[in-house]
C-alpha cells in the first residue's frame, strides 16, 4: 500500500513539473522580453517622482540670527613686509662680452675715444676706451646688457649721434661710429618782438655764437663776448643808437631803432670776417581804440 501511493505522487509530481516546463517554455517572451527586447527597454517609461510639502516637518519658531563680529580693535597692526626691490649693479667690466668697430670722421692727429654707458635699474656707468690711428676700438671683457656707446675728441670732435643697443652676456657685436666737427665761423641770430609799432622805439638785439665741443664729445653753442657788430639797416627804419656795437658777456649786441614805413626791413651785420644778412620783424601801423562817444554810452542800472 505504502509503494502505491509513493509511486502515485511520484507520477504527480513528474505531470506538474512537465506542465509547469511547458508552460514556461510556451510564454518564454512574455517572462524575458520585458528585460532583454531593447524595443520594449525603449517603450519602458518611468512615473516622474512627486514630493508633498507635508513630507517637510515644520519648524515651530524657526529663525536667523548672525552671530556678532569679533572685536578686533585690540589687536595690534603690524608694518607689512615689503623687500627691497633687486638692483642690478650697472658696473662695465667684469662680463664676457665684447663691442668693438671702427670711427670714422676723424682727423690725422685726433685722439679719439669711444665712451659706453651702461644702463640698469640701479643706475648708469661709463668707461672709456681709447681709438686706435686707424680708427678701430675694442671693448672686450664687458658685461651684457644695454648700452649707450658714442664717439668723440673731447674739445674738438663731436659725437654724431649716439647708439642705442641690447649686448648679451658673452656676445660680441661690431659697431661703426661717427664725429662731427662744428663749423668754423660765428652764428648770428636775430632777436626781436614779432612786430615793431610805425613810429616807435623799439630794441633789436644781435646774438652771436661759436659752436664748440665739451669735453664729454657734446656740440654745444658758446657765447662770443667782445666782438663788434655793426650793422646797418634799409631806408624802412632808422638807427638811434650807434650802429657798431661790441657784444656783451652773453654774446648780445643791442640796437635801438624806429620804424618810419609799413612793410619788413632788413640788416645787413659784419662781425669779424662773418656777414650776414637778416630780415627784420614787419613795421605795422598801431591799432587806434576810439572811445565811444558820450550819447553812445549805455544807461547804468544805478
Amino acid at each position: 500500500m505504502f509503494w502505491d501511493w509513493f509511486l502515485a505522487a511520484k507520477f504527480v509530481g513528474a505531470l506538474v513539473l512537465a506542465v509547469g516546463l511547458g508552460w514556461m517554455w510556451t510564454n518564454s517572451a512574455l517572462v524575458t522580453s520585458a528585460y532583454t527586447d531593447e524595443r520594449a527597454v525603449q517603450a519602458l517609461t518611468l512615473e516622474p517622482l512627486t514630493f508633498s510639502a507635508a513630507t517637510i516637518p515644520a519648524s515651530d519658531g524657526a529663525r536667523f540670527e548672525l552671530a556678532p563680529a569679533p572685536d578686533t580693535g585690540s589687536i595690534p597692526l603690524a608694518r607689512l613686509a615689503v623687500p627691497d626691490p633687486v638692483v642690478t649693479n650697472p658696473v662695465v667690466r667684469g662680463g664676457d662680452a665684447r663691442l668693438s668697430g671702427h670711427v670714422r670722421g676723424l682727423g690725422p692727429d685726433d685722439v679719439g675715444q669711444v665712451r659706453l654707458t651702461r644702463i640698469t635699474d640701479g643706475g648708469s656707468s661709463d668707461w672709456t676706451v681709447g681709438v686706435d690711428a686707424d680708427g678701430s676700438w675694442t671693448a672686450s671683457g664687458i658685461h651684457g646688457g644695454r648700452y649707450r656707446v658714442r664717439a668723440l675728441v673731447p674739445n674738438i670732435r663731436a659725437s654724431n649721434g649716439s647708439a642705442v643697443l641690447f649686448l648679451g652676456d658673452g656676445q660680441g657685436r661690431e659697431l661703426n661710429l661717427d664725429v662731427t666737427t662744428p663749423p668754423e665761423g660765428l652764428l648770428l641770430e636775430l632777436v626781436a618782438a614779432n612786430e615793431l609799432l610805425l613810429g616807435s622805439d623799439a630794441v633789436v638785439a644781435v646774438t652771436l655764437g661759436r659752436q664748440t665741443v665739451d669735453g664729454d664729445g657734446r656740440s654745444v653753442l658758446a657765447p662770443a663776448p667782445a666782438v663788434p657788430v655793426q650793422a646797418t639797416f634799409s631806408t624802412l627804419v632808422s638807427t638811434l643808437s650807434a650802429n657798431l656795437v661790441s657784444t656783451d658777456a652773453g654774446g648780445a649786441a643791442r640796437f635801438l631803432i624806429r620804424c618810419e614805413s609799413p612793410g619788413r626791413a632788413s640788416v645787413t651785420l659784419v662781425a669779424g670776417e662773418q656777414t650776414a644778412l637778416l630780415t627784420l620783424p614787419p613795421c605795422v601801423a598801431p591799432v587806434v581804440v576810439e572811445a565811444p562817444a558820450e550819447g553812445d554810452l549805455e544807461p547804468s542800472d544805478g
